[in-house]
C-alpha cells in the first residue's frame, strides 16, 4: 500500500467512484458548481489551490491501482490545525477497511509532515459509514451544522469532527 501525491490521471478513477450527482455531492459538497465535472476540472481546481495554500491532494494506491483519495490542508493561520477533505474510496471495495487505511495514512502524514496538533473534517451526518470510519480512528463530533448543504429538495446537516493529536 502506498500513500502518495495525487497525479493528474488519478482524477479519471476518482470520478468513476460516484454514480450520480447525489453521491458526487456527498463527496464534494458544493465545491464544484456544475455536475458532471471532468477530470480536468478536478486537476485545475487542485492546481489552483496548491498554488495559493498548503493543499495536499493524496491518493492511496494498492498494486498500482488507486483505491482511495483525500486532501490534507492547512486551512488558516494556525499551522498546527489540519483539515481533511474530499475523502473517497473506490466504491467497488467499500466496506473492506480501505477507508480506515486511508484515514490512518492521512493522520500519519499530517502528524509527521505537517506537525499537526489537531485534525478536523466535515461529514454529511447521514453518511453513517463515513462517520463510523472517522470515529474508528479517533475522530469525535464537535458540532452539527444544520442545513449545511441543499441538494435538490433535501437539506443536509454536516458534522464537524476533530482528532486531537497526543504528544
Amino acid at each position: 500500500m502506498e500513500f502518495r501525491n495525487f497525479k493528474k490521471q488519478d482524477a479519471n478513477e476518482i470520478l468513476k467512484w460516484t454514480k450520480n450527482e447525489r453521491e458526487f455531492r456527498l463527496w464534494s459538497a458544493d465545491r464544484w458548481k456544475n455536475y458532471p465535472i471532468t477530470p480536468e476540472d478536478i486537476y485545475n481546481t487542485y492546481k489552483e489551490y496548491m498554488e495559493t495554500s498548503t493543499f495536499c491532494p493524496m491518493s492511496l494506491v494498492e498494486d498500482g491501482k488507486i483505491v482511495g483519495h483525500i486532501v490534507v490542508r492547512i486551512p488558516g493561520e494556525d499551522k498546527n490545525k489540519i483539515r481533511l477533505g474530499f475523502v473517497i474510496v473506490d466504491n467497488s471495495i467499500r466496506g473492506k477497511g480501505y477507508g480506515k487505511k486511508l484515514m490512518m495514512e492521512a493522520i500519519k502524514y499530517a502528524k509527521e509532515k505537517l506537525n499537526a496538533k489537531e485534525i478536523t473534517l466535515g461529514v454529511i451526518t447521514f453518511n453513517t459509514r463515513a462517520v463510523k470510519c472517522y470515529e474508528s480512528v479517533g475522530f469525535k463530533t464537535t458540532q452539527i451544522n444544520k442545513d449545511f448543504l441543499q441538494f435538490q429538495d433535501e437539506h443536509w446537516d454536516c458534522a464537524e469532527m476533530s482528532l486531537i493529536i497526543e504528544e
